[in-house]
C-alpha cells in the first residue's frame, strides 16, 4: 500500500485545483462527512461547468465563488 499523507486545504484552493483538472474526487478520501459532502458539491459543480461554460477556464467562476461564499451545505 502507499504511503498516506494527511492535508488540509481551503475550499477555495479545492475548488481551483479541481476545476482546473489538477485534481479528482477519486484521487483522495475525505476524513469526515462534512468534507465529503463539500468536495461532492465541489465536484458537481466544476464538472457541470466544465462541460456548459467557458467561463471555467477563468478564475472567476461564479458557481464556485458562490458555493465557496456559501456557508451552508
Amino acid at each position: 500500500m502507499a504511503e498516506r499523507i494527511n492535508l488540509s486545504i481551503s475550499e477555495r484552493k479545492l475548488a481551483q485545483l479541481i476545476r482546473d483538472g489538477y485534481v479528482c474526487a477519486a484521487d483522495f478520501s475525505c476524513l469526515d462527512n462534512q468534507s465529503k459532502q463539500k468536495v461532492w458539491q465541489l465536484c458537481l459543480i466544476c464538472c457541470k461547468k466544465r462541460i456548459v461554460c467557458d467561463q471555467c477556464v477563468n478564475l472567476d467562476c461564479a458557481q464556485v465563488e458562490n458555493r465557496i461564499n456559501t456557508k451552508s451545505i
